[in-house]
């Protein structure tokens, strides 16, 4: 029977290893909001396994792999497997109108995918026709303050003591007001 090691009250009370005074060390975090973009192939590679994607890249970067006019024409819903894995099909969205242009770079299509994985991810290619969604609107472009109001703006933080922070609520100030 194998004997269980005895502890002293000391022992359990003692700090652990690297802890002096029975405050733990700082640990080396990183300070401040991270990129959405670092963490974004963790957050979408479920919903992107669930319809058939490796991984999101094929969504996400769909305008750069088709190009921006196929890329506007069509959408990737999904990639079928047939029960021998050998067959691949990807299921693109488009237009009744797009659907004989997309037809006709059916090979191209296939070609630009597989060059962007690095290997043979499809074989073969559906279209279903429906609705595309609405392109996103294109950002307003920034206009800049009057005189007068970066004036007051200026006036507004002259009291800030310390140069970044007033650097800061100049852009921010200048954010708001742009509307």
């Amino acid at each position: 029977m194998a004997r269980r090691a005895q502890t002293s009250f000391q022992q359990i009370a003692s700090p652990p290893a690297g802890v002096e005074g029975g405050t733990e060390k700082p640990r080396a975090w990183r300070a401040g909001p991270r990129a959405l973009a670092a963490d974004l192939g963790k957050i979408t590679r479920p919903a992107a396994k669930k319809f058939g994607f490796a991984d999101a890249r094929l969504l996400t970067d769909w305008p750069v792999i088709m190009g921006e006019a196929l890329a506007r024409m069509t959408l990737p819903l999904e990639v079928k497997r047939d029960k021998t894995g050998t067959r691949r099909t990807l299921v693109l969205k488009c237009s009744a109108a797009a659907a004989p242009l997309v037809q006709h770079y059916t090979q191209q299509i296939l070609e630009r995918v597989n060059t962007h994985y690095g290997f043979l991810a499809v074989t073969h290619l559906q279209m279903k026709q429906g609705p595309l969604p609405p392109p996103p609107l294109p950002p307003k472009p920034r206009v800049p303050l009057s005189a007068m109001q970066e004036a007051a703006l200026r006036a507004e933080i002259a009291e800030v003591e310390t140069e970044a922070l007033r650097a800061a609520l100049l852009d921010l100030g200048r954010c708001i007001r742009n509307g």
